[in-house]
């Protein structure tokens, strides 16, 4: 596979992953369960963050790799070294508040990453 299309899979299958850790999250309620944090309302900084990094993040790696030129192609690493970086910090999380179900989504997430960041540094290479 040519890794412009490999790199466009992976992050699309990012997105995926933080819908996936999302609803993994929100699946007790299926079942009668109390969901709420008991920490009140999110802030709304912390809510666009998370929409910048769960889908703007990625959307605009995915059009810089298949509009831009050799800039773009840089910015796309840096964005995907970040993203590598932060499912790393983020998986690290499990350490402190062990979630099964988070176990199964989240390793997945970072190595998808890892690889994302791998093949979007070699193509700034070329």
């Amino acid at each position: 596979m040519e890794k412009k299309n490999r790199i466009v899979l992976f992050w699309t299958l990012t997105i995926l992953g933080f819908l996936a850790h999302s609803l993994a999250d929100a699946l007790p309620a299926f079942w009668g369960d109390n969901i709420v944090a008991q920490e009140g309302p999110a802030p709304v900084g912390m809510m666009a963050f998370m929409v910048c990094l769960t889908y703007l993040i990625p959307v605009v790696g995915i059009l810089l790799l298949v509009y831009g030129g050799k800039t773009a192609r840089i910015i796309n690493a840096v964005l995907a070294c970040f993203m590598a970086l932060f499912t790393l910090l983020h998986m690290s999380e499990l350490l402190e508040a062990f979630n099964p179900v988070q176990l199964l989504i989240m390793p997945m997430m970072f190595v998808l990453a890892l690889l994302m960041a791998i093949d979007s540094v070699q193509i700034c290479k070329q």
